[in-house]
């Protein structure tokens, strides 16, 4: 089923892809990145494995005076490879369980765009008729499930992108001058 974005270009819904294929792929795909990418020569990278199609990744938010900030994703494979991973931001609860956020101190604060197209939504409409927070970005599952469409050049193409394009493109909008602090304070 195709939809048309506000841009007026058709897209694709996404469809999940099948589970151990995904599971398998999201692995090999995390643990080379962990091994060969972004985490390996910079500190504060870390994985907290959740199920075999999920897992979250903490990513620091480094601030222009050098202040950095933890802060933490939860990916999803469900419809990867064909599909990007999905990606959202959460937190711990006391009771060791990760829940969403939108807004609030484990939200960044951002004060421009990076050089690739990015937005970051407390609330964005879904093409399911839900309100949900959005990393509004090509390379996460969720652009896909809204009313965006693409350019030729921003789509996800599995026989080029691979998750390291997400986490690289996250670790990206989380540096300054992108990135100025979290939206909120952290204190207890």
């Amino acid at each position: 089923m195709g939809v048309v974005g506000e841009e007026r270009r058709r897209v694709t819904v996404p469809t999940p892809t099948d589970p151990e294929v995904a599971a398998v792929t999201f692995k090999k795909h995390l643990d080379d990145f962990f091994t060969n990418g972004r985490p390996s020569w910079s500190t504060g990278w870390a994985r907290y494995p959740v199920n075999q199609l999920n897992e979250v990744v903490e990513i620091p938010g480094i601030r222009a005076d050098g202040t950095v900030d933890p802060y933490f994703f939860t990916l999803g494979a469900e419809y990867y490879p064909v599909w990007p991973v999905s990606a959202a931001f959460v937190r711990k609860t006391e009771a060791g369980e990760w829940e969403p956020v939108s807004g609030g101190p484990w939200w960044p604060r951002q004060s421009n765009q990076p050089d690739f197209a990015f937005g970051l939504h407390t609330s964005y409409d879904y093409l399911d008729g839900t309100k949900k927070p959005l990393i509004c970005l090509s390379f996460t599952l969720e652009y896909y499930f809204t009313e965006h469409g693409p350019a030729d050049d921003e789509r996800w193409d599995p026989s080029r992108h691979t998750l390291s394009a997400t986490l690289s493109r996250l670790g990206d909008i989380l540096k300054a001058p992108n990135y100025q602090e979290p939206d909120g304070d952290r204190a207890p």
